[in-house]
């Protein structure tokens, strides 16, 4: 049986996941809209390199980064709400696997790369694929304890 604690536990992992990503949505979207504030590299570096790298390409990019972004605030709270049952445990549990891998990947990359002078980014990354690793984990039950009939 799962106890109440437990479930509340598991519901707190999916809201910061949450959170996490709709966090990470928002620089995208200011700099989607042309807006350097917070691009790596600094103060300085960061606008130079942002108006250096604000193609058109750039802006396809962000773009997609707050798409995905909005499909993960999705897989984190579907398994904890009751819209979410009707998408297969399996689905949420894959997408949330295979975010967790790629921003995991990303973060221990930047901690290789840059080490301890990007202070923001790689562990930004690294919470991310932490957080979504959690909601992977955590979904591999029901979050409600299964109905009379035994199934959920």
């Amino acid at each position: 049986m799962i106890s109440r604690v437990n479930v509340e536990r598991r519901r707190w992992i999916n809201y910061a996941a949450c959170l996490w990503a709709l966090m990470f949505a928002a620089p995208h979207f200011w700099w989607a809209l042309g807006f350097p504030a917070g691009f790596p590299g600094g103060q300085a570096r960061g606008q130079a390199n942002h108006h250096l790298m604000m193609t058109t390409w750039r802006y396809y990019f962000d773009v997609a980064v707050i798409l995905l972004s909005i499909l993960a605030i999705f897989v984190a709270l579907a398994p904890i709400q009751t819209w979410g049952r009707s998408i297969p445990r399996w689905i949420l549990r894959t997408m949330a696997w295979i975010a967790s891998a790629m921003l995991t990947l990303r973060g221990v990359a930047g901690l290789i790369h840059d080490g301890w002078s990007d202070p923001v980014w790689w562990p930004t990354f690294l919470v991310g694929g932490i957080l979504f690793g959690s909601v992977a984990w955590t979904a591999r039950r029901p979050s409600q304890p299964p109905g009379p009939e035994g199934t959920d």
